[in-house]
C-alpha cells in the first residue's frame, strides 16, 4: 500500500523544500546563538537560576503579627 503510493508520488520538491528550510532555519539558529555579541545576553541568563535561590522575601512585613 505504502509502496503503491509512493510510486505515484511525483512531487518530490516538497520534502526536498522542507529539509532545505529545516537545515538553513537550524544553522541560522546555531549561528545566532554561537554569535560572540549574544554571549553577553547567555552569560546573564546562565545565572538567573542562581538568583532564585533567594530567601522568599514577604511582603506583609509590619502586619501586626510580630510578638
Amino acid at each position: 500500500m505504502k509502496q503503491a503510493a509512493l510510486l505515484n508520488f511525483d512531487l518530490t520538491w516538497i520534502p526536498v523544500t522542507g529539509l532545505v528550510l529545516f537545515v538553513a532555519s537550524f544553522v541560522l539558529y546555531t549561528w545566532w546563538t554561537w554569535r560572540e555579541k549574544n554571549s553577553a545576553h547567555y552569560q546573564e541568563a546562565s545565572v538567573v537560576p542562581l538568583n532564585d535561590l533567594s530567601p522568599v522575601k514577604t511582603s506583609g512585613q509590619g502586619n501586626g503579627n510580630e510578638h
